[in-house]
């Protein structure tokens, strides 16, 4: 009820004229946007910038309610319209930074909305900006950046349309190859671990996808899935679908030199011919909608 309530008074606020503020409970109240901003672009960027003014981050036990956690999936949702979205990060961690349990929760909030593979309202590039902003303040201490900003180099690897890092694994046969050298219409990588059943599901679903099947057999795409693991045994035991390219990083250089984003496994990535990234830690299901479009 409290996530449709302030949905609607979202929408109100940025593409209506209703400018009263809006009590969203737990302490929480949206900005009144001023009568002389009046499109949507400018009310959400207003917005965005605001959106916390009226929260006391001194009142920790308010900053953690579930009416601050779904306020954040809202402010989330407002930043696809906004322009000034390092602006409004920046906003937030300064505001928050002077209470670290603030300022850490808020964060904690980004990184379930933003970047966990289970978050409709993921989006990669926004969370890049989140921890840029945090990187860029001279007022945030080095210690406090330093979690953000490791994560940050890692996440700028591999980035949708960046050419991706090539490496090289191994075939059960022990004959070396690279990425690179397999060319097709498009490239379905997958990096797994031997004993990860989450891994073992997501083969069977992409196996079990028509679409990326046909494909397959037309030679219009190709499925590269490698097996991360120290064990040997472990992977020689491992199995793939017929078509499939199977391999193993058997010196463990991707992970030992954080060549990809490999924090949670599996990984999913989607490369055009020119081994372009084109979905970045995707789901077979969002493949599937990449092609039928």
């Amino acid at each position: 009820m409290y996530k449709n309530i302030l949905i609607v008074a979202i929408a109100t606020l940025l593409f209506s004229s209703r400018l009263c503020a809006q009590d969203m409970g737990a302490g929480f109240v949206l900005p009144t946007i001023p009568e002389t901003i009046t499109t949507p672009e400018q009310r959400a960027n207003y917005l965005a910038l605001h959106y916390w003014d009226s929260l006391d981050m001194t009142d920790q036990e308010r900053v953690e309610s579930e009416a601050i956690n779904q306020a954040f999936a809202d402010f989330v949702s407002i930043l696809p319209y906004a322009t000034n979205r390092n602006e409004a990060f920046a906003t937030l961690w300064r505001k928050s930074y002077a209470h670290r349990d603030a300022f850490y929760h808020m964060l904690q909030l980004a990184e379930l909305y933003l970047y966990d593979v289970a978050s409709p309202l993921r989006n990669e590039e926004q969370y890049i900006e989140a921890l840029e902003a945090i990187a860029n303040d001279i007022a945030i201490e080095d210690i406090d950046k330093l979690a953000s900003t490791s994560q940050l180099d890692l996440l700028k690897r591999n980035r949708v349309g960046d050419v991706a890092t090539d490496f090289v694994f191994v075939d059960k046969q022990g004959a070396e190859h690279r990425l690179l050298e397999y060319s097709a219409e498009y490239v379905l990588l997958l990096f797994g671990s031997a004993e990860c059943e989450e891994c073992k599901m997501l083969k069977r679903a992409i196996d079990a996808n028509t679409r990326l099947w046909m494909m397959l057999r037309r030679g219009s795409l190709a499925i590269v899935s490698i097996t991360l693991t120290e064990d040997e045994s472990a992977w020689l035991q491992t199995t793939t679908p017929d078509r499939w390219i199977e391999g193993w990083d058997s010196k463990q250089i991707l992970e030992r030199e954080n060549l990809y984003d490999l924090t949670t496994k599996p990984r999913l990535y989607l490369l055009d011919s020119e081994h372009r990234v084109v979905l970045k830690n995707t789901t077979p299901r969002q493949v599937d909608e990449f092609f039928a479009q």
